[in-house]
């Protein structure tokens, strides 16, 4: 009986691997410079904006709109579990959108693939939007709020990880429209815009009436954030929240967006 020797087949995806996650780590070092310029107070300024954004939105509803939480004692706890799940998402979405556009040059030197330049721009913009979430939740803790450490952190992580996973699904479909359609992203904003109200950020499902609320069941950020906020409150019970459905919506979209991606690949990467 003949014996295969696997040894070099599996050096050759070994040393792929490690190529392809130095490129990534240089892509991210660059993305981090890019955002941030030079020096590294300016890559703080790229924490601190989402950071002041999450105050802003939170001070005009807790205090000028005196909205009050449906559920918990803390309306900034409340409305902090629902901007930072829909920022990981939208965030990443435009983030990713862009992967190509801003690196264009690069994608014309051989170490450099299209996955790279994307894998870079997840990485960076998780790990940025997930440090600053962290931050406010601490904040909030800090200030006497003791609510705000999550009381099941795998809840949290899993609708953290499923807002990344529908952000770069959307992503990747936007860098294959915007090479036939160069103003997309303007006409994907007008659509984007209405999420932030329709969304679940600063209301239950239980609170709109039938039909309107089985319409918005239909939007999966909204059962992000109702995964995301099961992880904080405890008496809370997501009647609503469907699992299996937004998973369902991010794999079909994932998997558009990877089979366009392939299909296109030839114009996605040719110079505008």
């Amino acid at each position: 009986m003949t014996v295969v020797d696997m040894r070099p087949s599996w050096q050759s995806w070994d040393a792929g691997l490690q190529t392809h996650l130095r490129v990534v780590s240089a892509l991210v070092r660059r993305e981090m410079r890019a955002r941030g310029g030079e020096s590294r107070l300016g890559y703080l300024w790229a924490l601190i904006e989402p950071g002041l954004h999450l105050i802003a939105y939170m001070l005009v509803f807790s205090y000028l709109l005196k909205r009050h939480a449906p559920i918990g004692h803390n309306t900034a706890l409340f409305l902090l579990t629902g901007i930072v799940p829909y920022f990981l998402f939208s965030k990443m979405a435009i983030y990713v959108s862009g992967a190509v556009g801003g690196n264009r040059s690069l994608l014309t030197l051989p170490p450099v693939k299209l996955p790279d330049v994307i894998a870079a721009r997840v990485v960076l913009e998780a790990t940025t939007y997930l440090f600053v979430g962290s931050l406010m939740f601490l904040a909030l803790y800090l200030g006497g709020v003791s609510e705000a450490i999550p009381r099941d952190p795998l809840a949290v992580a899993e609708a953290c990880a499923v807002a990344v996973c529908f952000g770069l699904a959307v992503g990747v479909i936007n860098i294959v429209l915007v090479s036939f359609f160069h103003n997309w992203m303007t006409i994907y904003s007008l659509f984007n815009f209405p999420l932030w109200f329709f969304s679940g950020i600063w209301f239950l499902p239980e609170q709109v009436p039938q039909p309107y609320r089985d319409y918005l069941l239909y939007n999966p950020i909204m059962h992000i954030l109702l995964w995301f906020r099961t992880g904080f409150y405890r008496d809370f019970k997501a009647v609503y929240l469907d699992p299996a459905y937004v998973i369902g919506v991010t794999a079909v979209a994932l998997t558009i967006g990877l089979a366009l991606m392939r299909v296109a690949r030839r114009k996605v990467l040719e110079p505008t």
